[in-house]
């Protein structure tokens, strides 16, 4: 009994001191390590930066197994040809291995600058426009069309929501710049190529996103555009999460 109650004293003491000297090791290590692998999975220089935060007890979830309340920012990242976008993920508890475990509130969130919202813009608009801007929470998308023996700068307001994991496209102006054209004339002169952005629609973008990723708001700024998704807890343990999903 004797022996029993020193080892439970040495274990308090031996906590109180992790209390103080694990706490800030570990916020010392994990960051370098999370900065490791991002670099490794991104193909990005060892200069680049990630930036870590971590919030509450570093030691407290550490003994159980995990790190909570993470943040990874990583900005100027490469994520297809020519796209550089900053990435975010978060999560209330991760463990120490994601692939043998399930994290609890995990969300990511991409935000990609004006300049290279192209292939976003070419999907929302079925590929009638491919470049654009954003302008007080709307995407202001544009192009010039031969319509009624003339070259007509069109100039469409697109207002974008995030819909039970799909994007719901809401068309708010259409105008032909320097052209006195009312909507309709617009849509018969140039034959239904307007009408991705003449009507309210849902696209599902499922088939583009991982299985375990769902869409869940997308915030228009005044310099690009911010996509959050929620994450299931098993994203980085079960492979079949990270396959694209499917639509229909």
């Amino acid at each position: 009994m004797r022996r029993a109650l020193k080892i439970v004293i040495a274990l308090v003491v031996t906590v109180g001191v992790l209390a103080g000297l694990g706490e800030w090791g570990l916020r010392l290590a994990i960051p370098g390590v999370v900065k490791t692998i991002a670099q490794e999975q991104l193909g990005i220089p060892s200069s680049h930066p990630v930036e870590v935060d971590m919030g509450g007890s570093a030691l407290l979830h550490a003994i159980g197994g995990g790190v909570g309340d993470i943040t990874v920012e990583i900005p100027d990242a490469p994520v297809a040809d020519g796209v550089r976008a900053t990435l975010i993920f978060s999560a209330d508890r991760s463990p120490f291995d994601p692939s043998k475990g399930d994290m609890t509130g995990a969300t990511a969130a991409i935000y990609v600058p004006t300049a290279d919202l192209g292939p976003m813009i070419s999907l929302l608009t079925n590929g009638v426009v491919d470049s654009g801007k954003t302008s007080s929470g709307e995407l202001v998308v544009g192009r010039q069309l031969e319509a009624l023996g003339f070259t007509v700068p069109i100039e469409a307001t697109l207002g974008l929501t995030a819909v039970d994991g799909e994007v719901l496209v809401e068309p708010r102006g259409l105008s032909a710049v320097g052209f006195d054209l009312s909507v309709d004339q617009l849509a018969s002169a140039t034959g239904g190529l307007l009408d991705p952005l003449l009507s309210a629609r849902q696209l599902c973008v499922r088939e583009w996103l991982p299985a375990g990723a769902t869409l869940s708001d997308i915030r228009i700024t005044k310099n690009g555009a911010r996509v959050e998704f929620a994450l299931a807890p098993d994203f980085l343990s079960n492979p079949q999460q990270q396959e694209l999903g499917t639509c229909g």
